[in-house]
């Protein structure tokens, strides 16, 4: 349980921690101070103590010296994000230069920062930079779609592909031959079609069965894009590398994927061979007010 206490000298009794502790209501307004009356319902947001105007709550979790004042004048403009946004591209062509660790620990460390559902900040990465590794991850991706399209194809094994992963995913399964085999030549002639020789691979993962689990995975990897971008790397999330992951154990094992977490994103990051000089134009989104 959270240890939560309310300094009443210093409270001013301005409600802003009752309104922001929206759903675990763990503060009461009354005659002298705000009160923690439910601090075994907190989940460890700190949205309290990072609204308090005057410092009065003091949270276990969350001591005032690791929390410090926000600046808003430090705050990127809107051009500014918007450029950030612009300039990030997905990359599949990289030097052939390794990336520091600890540049790559200071990217993960920053990507933290991201949303999670219930704040439950269960997210985490498995890094490779070994070549030997990654090729021998690429092979295996590739190989599994290879069965599953040839399972896929089977007349007598068709129907119950169909009743374990839905007849979308099996048709789209059937059509990968080509692809494959595509892909199959590629590796043949020294490429890799799956992480394109870039020298690191990252593969986030989360608990398993977790409702939320992919929606923590994407908001943490475009923190992650974003700020690799501003250390003049490149990154590109693998799709196919997920998609597969998540219906193959052999894979997951063979990535190593710890027990009770499951694979949700990958991505590869490394110093793009050709930076990119311009930026490009998107497509304005619909939008709609109030639709009936």
């Amino acid at each position: 349980m959270a240890k939560i206490f309310v300094d009443r000298t210093a409270c001013v009794r301005c409600g802003a921690c009752v309104d922001v502790c929206t759903i675990a209501k763990v503060f009461e307004l009354r005659d002298d101070a705000s009160t923690p009356v439910r601090a075994d319902a907190c989940w460890g947001c700190g949205q309290c103590v990072a609204v308090c105007p005057t410092d009065a709550i003091d949270h276990d979790r969350f001591p005032l010296e690791d929390c410090p004042i926000l600046d808003r004048e430090d705050l990127p403009t809107p051009e500014a994000l918007q450029t950030a946004f612009r300039a990030r591209r997905s990359c599949r062509t990289f030097q052939d230069k390794p990336l520091p660790r600890e540049q790559v620990r200071e990217i993960i460390s920053d990507a933290r920062w991201s949303p999670t559902a219930h704040n439950s900040q269960a997210f985490d990465w498995l890094a490779f930079d070994d070549p030997t590794r990654i090729d021998e991850l690429s092979e295996a991706t590739i190989d599994q779609m290879a069965r599953f399209s040839k399972l896929a194809r089977n007349p007598f094994v068709r129907p119950f592909l169909t009743l374990a992963i839905g007849r979308e995913a099996v048709e789209g399964a059937a059509g990968l031959k080509r692809f494959v085999d595509r892909m199959t030549r590629d590796r043949a002639q020294g490429g890799d079609p799956i992480f394109y020789h870039a020298p690191v691979l990252l593969i986030g993962h989360g608990p398993s069965g977790g409702r939320f689990g992919r929606d923590d995975a994407i908001y943490a990897a475009y923190n992650l894009m974003l700020t690799a971008e501003r250390h003049g790397l490149a990154t590109c999330q693998i799709g196919f590398f997920q998609a597969v992951a998540e219906r193959s154990a052999k894979l997951r094992r063979a990535v190593g994927i710890p027990e009770g977490r499951d694979p949700q994103v990958a991505l590869i990051l490394g110093y793009p061979r050709h930076p990119f000089r311009r930026l490009l134009p998107r497509r304005s989104p619909n939008l709609s007010w109030n639709p009936r």
